[in-house]
């Protein structure tokens, strides 16, 4: 889980500052958010708890909406 953590650290330290720099404010509001979720994803992955895979979750919410 360590490699996991160090590899989303060097990304984010890779694209935050150009954002930034940029002033991208809603890229980065998105990559965070995109970022966030990747990386508690594969922590739980990581850790061997049971989670949906992500093509199961997408399904559902849509097959919600359409019926």
């Amino acid at each position: 889980m360590l490699g996991l953590w160090l590899v989303m650290i060097l990304i984010a330290l890779y694209q935050v500052p150009r954002l930034i720099r940029d002033q991208q404010r809603r890229t980065l509001l998105v990559f965070a958010i995109i970022w966030f979720l990747v990386t508690v994803y594969g922590s739980l992955v990581l850790s061997d708890v049971p989670v949906p895979r992500p093509t199961e979750v997408i399904y559902t919410f849509f097959a919600r909406f359409s019926k």
